[in-house]
């Protein structure tokens, strides 16, 4: 079974648990702090990806740094997982969770990437154009680059809008090369 199938469907499962439970925020905020740390951390990684520690150990680690910040229903979720071998993939069911999170809030992330930071109204244009063009809520997350000298680049899942300066250089000098040609 692929990766991305078997996140899914775990992640799936526990949204519909904590639908049921009404506390979908709660262990949608414990999936991006245990998402997040397994992220950062490669030693966390390491420990629970070995198959020489037995499930019971690794429980007890999990319990030990997530213990008082994470709900009941998450940690019965990860030690469920832990218990079935499946700990290789909390990182991707975690991310799997957030991907569904999102979609039922009906909200996208996206970015925009400016040479020196955007302004509120620039920030506000885009957000209408791509609210308009998907009907969701946009998550903005802002970014800097001064490699695009100027102008923006707006990313909203696997599309891409490139208005910068950098880009239409680089079509100038195409053009100016094949004329000479």
């Amino acid at each position: 079974m692929r990766v991305n199938l078997l996140a899914k469907r775990y992640a799936q499962a526990l949204f519909n648990l904590s639908l049921e439970n009404k506390s979908e925020e709660k262990v949608a905020a414990d999936m991006r702090l245990v998402g997040n740390v397994l992220a950062e951390n490669r030693e966390l990684r390491r420990i629970m990806s070995n198959p020489v520690l037995v499930s019971a150990k690794k429980i007890k680690i999990l319990d030990k740094i997530f213990g008082k910040e994470l709900s009941e229903l998450s940690l019965r979720f990860f030690r469920l997982i832990i218990r079935k071998g499946r700990e290789v993939y909390l990182e991707s069911i975690c991310m799997a969770f957030e991907d569904i999170y999102m979609e039922f809030k009906n909200v996208v992330n996206a970015s925009l990437v400016t040479a020196t930071g955007s302004d509120e109204k620039i920030r506000k244009q885009v957000m209408e154009k791509l609210r308009a063009i998907t009907d969701k809520d946009i998550e903005l997350t802002e970014l800097t680059d001064p490699d695009i000298i100027g102008g923006f680049i707006a990313r909203l899942g696997d599309y891409q809008y490139d208005a910068s300066v950098a880009t239409q250089l680089r079509k100038l000098r195409k053009n100016y090369a094949e004329k000479l040609k």
